[in-house]
């Protein structure tokens, strides 16, 4: 039965092939012959059942399902790759972020430790490559692979350029393709591919992934100043007191309205940070880089929209514009 939430209704399109995707993410943690022992089950069990959005493997559904194929096993295990992707990529942010809290529960490092938390991620981002391969798509292991490269850099340089003020927009956009467009495109050209588009209609619907990752990155950005912690289950303004700019910062410095502020807490000394952060935060909310952060997303959201018009019309279609809108006006 659908809830309240509209992302079930969203997804009733493909509610049936989404319960057996997290069926699959839940059975990586079982136990088997083949399977990690109990002491590594029980904490893989804990980490694969955080509820999440679900939103990348719905894509490969979804897309998979454009040109009037029914999912078959072999689109199934991608969305099930995709969705244990995003959760391996989830468990090294929060690790490399000394994260606490992710969705409102503890994370990996903060239960047990960097080391256990890292080697977690590394388990679950082999295990969603092992589901890519029974795809038997050289195409899309060939992607995936380079999604899970572009994800490395993404991370790589968001710590490389944290405490620094040479973020600029440039900067700023490759990383959220790195750390989220990326594996957004691949979730969408991926359904496509296993749909049996053509490829000019696999590119134009990987494109509408671009748009909606970047959309969506900008937005999540965006509510880490607009939010409060129990709404995003995660502290609000994180990535600033991270001396990660994101682009409400970047837009703030560019026009000067927080730049002092800014600096002040980019080149401060740790007894001095939790002040200078008030006083960095107060100003970018204060200044006009909100709206025009949300307009840059919104530009995002139209092109992704553009992306679907050249689409037949079907329950999919409609359900990918409905998804679109969601990502749009959430608020956590």
């Amino acid at each position: 039965m659908l809830g309240a939430d509209p992302k079930e209704r969203i997804y009733a399109p493909i509610a049936d092939d989404l319960d057996t995707v997290i069926a699959n993410i839940a059975g990586v943690a079982e136990t088997n012959s083949h399977g990690p022992p109990p002491e590594i089950e029980a904490r893989l069990s804990q980490v694969l059942a955080t509820p999440g959005k679900r939103i990348r493997p719905a894509i490969t559904l979804l897309t998979s399902k454009l040109w009037g194929r029914i999912p078959d096993e072999r689109t199934i295990k991608m969305a099930t790759a995709v969705e244990l992707l995003h959760i391996a990529s989830l468990i090294h942010d929060d690790t490399v972020d000394s994260a606490d809290t992710r969705r409102g529960h503890a994370t990996a490092s903060n239960l047990w430790g960097g080391n256990i938390a890292v080697l977690l991620g590394d388990f679950v981002f082999a295990t969603s490559a092992t589901f890519v391969c029974d795809t038997n798509s050289v195409r899309l292991i060939r992607r995936f692979a380079q999604t899970i490269a572009e994800l490395s850099r993404g991370e790589l340089n968001e710590i490389l350029e944290s405490w620094s003020l040479k973020t600029d927009r440039e900067r700023y956009f490759q990383r959220i393709y790195d750390k989220t467009a990326s594996l957004f495109s691949t979730s969408a050209e991926s359904g496509a591919v296993l749909g049996e588009s053509d490829d000019e209609s696999a590119a134009n619907v990987r494109e509408y992934g671009y748009n909606l990752g970047m959309a969506y990155q900008v937005l999540d950005d965006l509510l880490d100043y607009e939010s409060n912690p129990e709404q995003l289950g995660k502290p609000t303004a994180n990535d600033l007191s991270n001396g990660v700019l994101t682009l409400p910062a970047i837009l703030a410095l560019e026009s000067g309205e927080a730049r002092s502020e800014i600096s002040a807490y980019l080149n401060s000394a740790n007894g001095d940070r939790p002040q200078l952060l008030e006083a960095a935060y107060e100003a970018i909310c204060a200044s006009d880089a909100l709206d025009r952060s949300r307009a840059i997303a919104n530009d995002y959201i139209d092109a992704a929209l553009r992306n679907l018009e050249p689409v037949p019309e079907s329950e999919s279609k409609e359900a990918l514009v409905q998804l679109t809108g969601y990502i749009r006006d959430r608020q956590f």
